[in-house]
């Protein structure tokens, strides 16, 4: 392997790690990163350390300030709704178009990311659960056939971060979603677009609600 793509591979082994750490609640919006101390934990350079936290600015997850380093992100109520008003519209378009009957392979492979996820709650692997369920939703809306439409899922998913890390811990909320895979899964089976597209929208609501519920915005 190049020194280029042992560069890129561990550029890409930090960005998935701290996006585990701000969904889990690991880092908490406006915390500082310094990049020292992150050269030591991933055993790397600060040159890719920069690289890494150049990407996950870019992502819209963290932000640079002149003389004030490298901070979390932190969203404002407006900002959430407005995130998630994005969401619920390029999900629901994403679910429509989803060419139902989908092949059986595909309900396999949804099906063992569903069962992988749920055991992993189970365990209390954190990891895996932040893993599964990423798997899930970029695997599901790849199924709509637009490639450009899932690239903006994804990278609203990724903001999201911000916002899940409220209910990313939480036991009960977990298994929720677990289930709410399942029922995803059981639309799909059905070839119902319209229920699939509802789901998915609900789906969304619980993370947005509990971020804003823990900052007052609602009662």
């Amino acid at each position: 392997m190049s020194r280029e793509s042992r560069s890129q591979n561990s550029i890409q082994l930090i960005v998935r790690a701290l996006e585990v750490d701000i969904v889990l609640g690991r880092l908490y919006p406006r915390e500082r990163l310094v990049e020292e101390q992150l050269a030591k934990r991933f055993d790397t350079t600060r040159h890719v350390v920069r690289q890494a936290l150049a990407e996950l600015e870019m992502a819209g997850l963290l932000v640079h300030e002149a003389n004030k380093g490298t901070s979390v992100c932190e969203y404002s109520a407006e900002e959430v709704n407005q995130l998630y008003q994005m969401r619920e519209f390029v999900e629901h378009q994403a679910a429509m178009l989803i060419d139902l009957p989908i092949p059986p392979v595909s309900v396999h492979r949804l099906k063992e990311i569903c069962e992988t996820h749920g055991a992993a709650i189970d365990r209390s692997d954190m990891m895996n659960v932040v893993a599964a369920n990423k798997e899930f939703h970029q695997v599901l809306y790849r199924m709509c056939g637009n490639v450009f439409l899932a690239d903006v899922i994804d990278e609203m998913a990724k903001k999201s971060n911000l916002v899940r890390f409220t209910s990313g811990t939480d036991l009960h909320r977990l298994r929720q979603a677990s289930d709410e895979h399942f029922q995803i899964l059981e639309a799909l089976q059905n070839e119902d677009n319209l229920l699939l597209a509802e789901l998915c929208v609900k789906h969304l609501q619980p993370s947005r609600r509990m971020y804003l519920e823990k900052r007052g915005h609602l009662s």
